[in-house]
């Protein structure tokens, strides 16, 4: 049943569009590092800034992106979306899971990463990717985005994971592929939705 929609007031739309510009004036994972706890020396200049190997791929990015690495490295079939998001500067992620499977086949856990989001447009830029993904069948489940626990409580947690609900045969290697898709163009996706929405707010309001 349809009910009433939503009305933002022009201050609440600026607002959001401030934060969608603020989004895209981050550096990329080619401007900047975006594991915070990377100290590799690069192989072109010995430094500790220089991003020539910054990659999902990259072999250091699992300890370096982890607050514990020695004990829990990130998982090599999540590690591309936490550096995804870690790439997007402002949707930091706090904890994360490739997904696991119990003795008897079924499965335990699904893949995710839960995130710190300070805008709701930000989430909803994941949601709109992901979706996209799902329609055009270029990852086989779908996902969503959705509220996480967090032990911190003045901030709000997000998980992004494969929605199960809508899921009738789930099989685990499947939605680790879908994460890896996901991941591959992350960065790129939801900055053009970003371009798109600010693109479409600016042309109707120079109509006015």
């Amino acid at each position: 049943m349809k009910l009433e929609a939503l009305h933002p007031s022009a201050d609440n739309e600026q607002a959001r569009i401030s934060e969608l510009k603020y989004l895209l004036q981050q550096p990329s994972y080619k401007d900047e590092r975006p594991c915070r706890g990377c100290i590799k020396s690069c192989p072109c200049s010995q430094s500790t800034s220089c991003t020539c190997l910054c990659d999902p791929a990259c072999a250091h990015a699992p300890l370096a992106m982890s607050v514990e690495p020695a004990r829990f490295p990130i998982e090599g079939k999540i590690v591309g979306l936490v550096f995804g998001l870690n790439s997007l500067r402002v949707l930091p992620p706090y904890w994360s899971c490739e997904g696991h499977l119990l003795p008897n086949g079924d499965i335990h856990r699904v893949p995710q990463v839960w995130f710190y989001s300070r805008s709701n447009i930000y989430p909803k830029l994941i949601a709109e990717y992901i979706h996209k993904l799902s329609i055009d069948k270029i990852i086989r489940y779908p996902w969503h985005v959705c509220l996480a626990y967090t032990d911190n409580n003045l901030e709000t947690g997000f998980s992004i994971e494969p929605n199960s609900k809508f899921i009738e045969q789930p099989e685990l290697h499947i939605m680790q592929q879908d994460a890896q898709i996901i991941a591959a163009n992350m960065l790129v996706g939801i900055r053009s939705i970003a371009h798109d929405y600010i693109h479409k707010y600016e042309s109707r309001t120079n109509k006015r």
